[in-house]
This record gives C-alpha cells, sequence and structure tokens, in this order.
C-alpha cells in the first residue's frame, strides 16, 4: 500500500475504494452496503492479517459513512476497537517515533470524531454517467451555443471568433451508434458508467429540422481521429436538454456501429465542458469542414 500522509485517507487503499463506496451506498442501504463491501475487500484484497492494509480500509469506510450521514454501529464499533487497541501502530513504528506520535494524534482525534454527531444524511452521488442515452439509431439535433466562446481549434480548420459567434443557436445534427461502460463496480456492478458512442453528419441549420431527409446526410469529418465521424460524448440528458435536443426520428435498419478501436479512446466531444483553450462548439464545427460551413 502506499501511504503519503498520517491522515486516514492519505493512502492508496483509502483513494482506490473510495468510488466503490459511493457506488456500492448509491445503490444499497448502509448496513447492506457495509455487508457487501466487507466480503468483497475479504474475498478480493485483504483481511486482518494484513494490518496496514485493513486498518485504512476500516478507517477510511467508517469515515465515509461518518461524513455522509451513514456510518452504522457495527463499522463505528469496529473502527474505535481498532484504535483503542494500537491495531496496526506497529508499522507505523517503523518510520520513526515522530511520524508514529502524528498518527496516534490523528487516530485520537478520529474517534473523537466518530463518538461526535454524525452531520445530516447525504444523498449519496456518484461520479459517473448511470443512465444511458436516448436510443441506438437515434438521429439527434443539438443546437450550437458558441456566444462569449473563443474559437479553440486553428490547427483542424481556420476560424475567427467573430464566424464562430455566427452559429449561435444554429443546429447540427448527430446519431446515437452506442452506449457503452467504461467502468463498472466490482461491489455493485449495476452501477455503470455510460458514455454515447455518436456520428456526426454535415450540415448546419437555423433551427431544429423537422423535413431533412436522415437517409441522404453526408457524415462529417472528424480529423483527430483520421477522418471518421465518431465521437464519445457524456452519456447526460442534462447536456443535451441544455442545447435544446430534438429527436428526428430513428434509423436502426443498416445501422453500422465501430469496433471498440474505431471510438473508445478516441475523439472526445465533451458536451459539458467549457474552457478558454476548449469547448464542444469548436470542435464541432471543426469537423463540418470549410467546404460545408462556407455552403450554410
Amino acid at each position: 500500500m502506499g501511504t503519503w500522509n498520517v491522515s486516514i485517507t492519505g493512502n492508496d487503499t483509502a483513494q482506490d475504494l473510495r468510488s466503490e463506496y459511493s457506488a456500492v451506498f448509491f445503490k444499497y442501504d448502509p448496513e447492506e452496503g457495509s455487508r457487501r463491501i466487507d466480503e468483497y475487500v475479504r474475498a478480493e484484497m485483504f483481511d486482518e492479517s494484513d494490518e496496514e492494509e485493513w486498518s485504512a480500509y476500516v478507517y477510511s469506510l467508517a469515515d465515509y459513512m461518518w461524513k455522509k450521514g451513514i456510518l452504522t454501529d457495527e463499522i463505528k464499533t469496529r473502527a474505535i476497537q481498532m484504535i483503542d487497541s494500537g491495531f496496526g501502530l506497529e508499522l507505523w513504528s517503523e518510520a520513526g517515533p515522530k511520524t508514529l506520535e502524528k498518527r496516534k494524534r490523528v487516530l485520537a482525534e478520529f474517534k473523537e470524531k466518530l463518538e461526535s454527531p454524525m452531520p445530516p444524511k447525504k444523498k449519496i452521488r456518484v461520479d459517473v454517467h448511470t443512465k444511458r442515452i436516448f436510443e441506438d439509431g437515434d438521429f439527434v439535433a443539438i443546437q450550437l451555443q458558441t456566444a462569449g466562446k473563443p474559437y479553440t481549434e486553428n490547427d483542424s480548420m481556420k476560424m475567427s471568433d467573430e464566424e464562430f459567434h455566427t452559429y449561435d443557436g444554429k443546429y447540427v445534427i448527430l446519431q446515437i451508434i452506442d452506449c457503452y461502460a467504461s467502468w463498472s463496480s466490482a461491489i455493485a456492478p449495476e452501477v455503470k458508467d455510460y458514455w454515447g458512442v455518436c456520428r456526426l453528419f454535415e450540415g448546419i441549420y437555423d433551427g431544429a429540422p423537422q423535413d431533412v431527409d436522415l437517409d441522404s446526410l453526408k457524415l462529417a469529418k472528424i480529423h483527430e481521429k483520421k477522418d471518421r465521424p465518431f465521437f464519445i460524448c457524456e452519456s447526460c440528458m442534462v447536456y443535451f436538454k441544455r442545447r435544446n435536443c430534438q429527436v428526428l426520428g430513428s434509423r436502426k435498419k443498416g445501422l453500422k456501429k465501430g469496433t471498440r478501436s474505431d471510438y473508445i479512446g478516441s475523439y472526445d466531444i465533451y458536451l459539458g465542458i467549457n474552457r478558454p483553450w476548449y469547448n464542444p462548439d469548436s470542435r464541432i464545427l471543426a469537423a463540418m469542414g470549410r467546404g460545408a460551413l462556407d455552403s450554410k
């Protein structure tokens, strides 16, 4: 285990398990969740015979649950008994008396916290996209939002900020071709991080087009992916709704999904990120190509 300070969470084990804690308590109540976590740790990682790892696990779990207002009596008692017995402190003594004393002070303060009233119960959130967006084959129109943003893709296609801003409020069309999970919780496998795989089409529209011939759309060319039309975006309806999305139709027949090498880990267009050096609208317009934009 990598340890970088004497704090409760200053080690690799605590950090590695944090995403699992969130996923498990997002899905299960505190008693069932802590039971499942304990079973997993014992079966797949370590047990009490590895005092360094076990104490990092128990203390980090108790800390997480206390902060969320869901600490059970069982986990609280286990952590306090370990602190009182000096469980795992021999390993800290190897770092010298000063480090050992610092660790003891941290544990004493941690015990005091565990015995104090918990904060109100908090809603457990996971930092992943837990649902699929749309259906495979759906054609979706989304609104460009370029106002107040810089154009950031001059390496792919030249454009002034002034021209970039003229596309504000206009629409482009993409098609959902797949949705994959980039991560699944090992303990609560129902909790996954979904990402949408899309293909982008050429064409700029004043509004969400209602009479466009979906079968005649021409694919855009995303330069960073060897002129293929595929890109990955967050599987999050919030970002699509912010862009006044509309489903124009669906074509599952003949839909050819790319292989993993076509899109996974490749070009991303993050609809939820806007930075001085990056915004999704710049990437979308750069993929259209100068010819498509000049003919709008």
